[in-house]
Formats: C-alpha cells, structure tokens, sequence
C-alpha cells in the first residue's frame, strides 16, 4: 500500500481526514463507526434522563446532564444494606462517583450500599464514621460521593426530632431554634397576695400578689391553673406552701392536684390559738401537653380564714 501523507492514504484508519482546501487530495474514508458510536452513546445519554430523542433539539445532551437522573436512583435492599441500579450502569467505582438516592426504609445502624452489583461498600458520614439509627429517612434524597474506599453522605443533615435532641444524639441532625428552645428551662411562680379560704374544702388559689412565668413553649398560668402546652412537655418540679397564723386546735392542709387528682399533699394541726400552721407539699412528675396543674388548700376552722402567707413555683427541670 502507497503512503502518501498528509493526503491520498488508502488507510481507512489514519488519523486524519478530508481537508477543505484548494487542490487537496481526497484523503480516507471516515469509518461509520467514528460517526455512529459517539451518536449512540449520546442517544443512551439522552433517553437515560427520560427524553425522547428528536432531530431538531441540539440541546438534548445538557438537559439530560441537568436533570440529574444518569446518577439517581431508587434505594431498594434492606433498610441497612442497600442496593441500587443506575441505568447508565457503571463497571467499576471510581474516586469522585456522585450517586443520588432515593431512601425507602430508615437505617437502624451503620449501612453498606452495593450500586449496580459492584460490591457492598460503607455508606458513612463525611468523617467516615458509622451512620447512626434514623440518619437516612424515608423519602428523603441522599447524596453520596465515593473516595476510594466508601460512600460518604454529602447531604445537609435533617433537623433533629425533639427526642433526639433530648437524647443527646446530636450527629443525626442539626438543632433548630425551636429545639434548642424546649432545651432550656421553663418556670413559674407566684407568691403573697390575699384570699379566703372556706372550711372544710379545699380551693385552689387564685389571687396573686406577684407573679413570674418563663415558658419556652406555649404554656400557661392563669386563674391560678398551670397548663402545659407544646414545647414545655416533660419533667416538671411543683412546690406550694402556706402558713396560717392562731389556728387554734383547727388545722390546714395543701395539695398539689394535676388534672384534678392529687400528686402530693402536706397537714399541719395547732395546738393553741399562738400557733401557726405550715404545710409545704412538692413533688417531681411527668406532665404532659395538655396536663392542668392546681395548688389548693384547706383548713378546719369552721369559718373562712385569710391565710398569712403562701408561695407556689413550678419548674421543667427536663425531658421525660
């Protein structure tokens, strides 16, 4: 076979073709595989993002870039080892390889994901430790990016749920304002003020000379009622007391009562008229959103009396 370069090569593989120039010679033959395999891998591009192949649109090619799809996937296995398939499969792992996953089941550990049968490989955090319980979520969208070695979730985290936070499992997700809110304390008190007390009953207290209330929630004190709404939910710690000057041989007694039933309770009985009674129930319990919290007294003079003195508070000391 005659060579004559740059033009006139009978080769059909040489690397070069016609040139538009005045007198060239006609050079080799473009393969029809230099033509129809570069069209077929952009076609396959193409309708892997879901869009139908069409003469006129010269924009094809990008638009199945943006729309993410040739790295999305569905995530299907078990909730801890998960599996996925690419539609442009993959032969190998590379550094760099971005996936988007589409998560069905919450993990309840660390997670392995095997993408297109290539091998199970760890799905971690950013620092390569294990992902904790609840870090993917059902229906969220998790995006991973191998380093050689493993999967690492480059996703934002979720915001924390309430319980978590109070858990103390702050990796899983970040702390919004409103968590970190409910974190803090909340508290009421109130103290002195006058009212009169029948006998025999016990009534709950309702004039106040002072009050002071700090609710992080939407919680509430009024007409001497603590009602607990959200955000205030939890362990709470309740305290009352009131003193009574010259019962006599009467007696008094306080309770602390939450939605109507008593949770702690304290008596005291005089033995002459100098005497002062002084009855001091507290108690730490679980209230709810909802719970109403009463402090109510009573005493057994057989008349109305005006106490001397008497201060209640109320305080969330924690999550239940």
């Amino acid at each position: 076979m005659e060579y004559n370069p740059p033009f006139g090569s009978l080769d059909p593989d040489a690397p070069y073709v016609d040139r538009n120039v005045p007198g060239a010679v006609v050079g080799s033959k473009v393969p029809a595989a230099a033509v129809e395999d570069p069209q077929r891998e952009l076609v396959a591009l193409i309708g892997a993002a879901g869009i139908a192949p069409s003469n006129t649109d010269r924009t094809q090619a990008a638009k199945a870039i943006q729309s993410g799809k040739i790295n999305y996937a569905a995530a299907g296995g078990t909730a801890n080892a998960l599996t996925a398939a690419l539609t442009l499969a993959p032969t190998a792992y590379t550094v760099g390889m971005r996936v988007v996953l589409l998560i069905a089941l919450a993990n309840t550990g660390a997670v392995t994901l095997n993408l297109n049968g290539l091998g199970a490989k760890a799905v971690t955090k950013i620092d390569g430790s294990a992902l904790m319980a609840n870090h993917l979520t059902p229906g969220g969208l998790v995006h991973l990016e191998y380093d050689g070695t493993r999967f690492l979730v480059m996703s934002a985290p979720r915001p924390a749920t309430q319980a978590e936070a109070d858990a103390g499992v702050s990796d899983v997700g970040y702390i919004t304002p409103l968590i970190s809110a409910k974190k803090k304390a909340s508290y009421m008190s109130a103290v002195s003020g006058s009212q009169s007390i029948p006998s025999g009953v016990f009534t709950t207290f309702t004039n106040f000379g002072a009050v002071a209330t700090h609710f992080q929630g939407a919680s509430t004190f009024a007409s001497g009622l603590l009602t607990i709404a959200s955000g205030d939910e939890g362990v709470w710690y309740l305290g009352f007391s009131a003193r009574q000057s010259g019962l006599g041989t009467a007696g008094q007694a306080t309770q602390i009562t939450v939605n109507g039933v008593a949770v702690a309770s304290d008596g005291a009985q005089t033995n002459s008229g100098g005497a002062v009674g002084h009855s001091s129930p507290s108690v730490a319990v679980v209230l709810n959103v909802g719970d109403v919290v009463a402090f109510q007294v009573s005493q057994t003079t057989g008349g109305s009396v005006t106490f001397n003195s008497y201060n209640l508070s109320a305080a969330r000391i924690g999550a239940s």
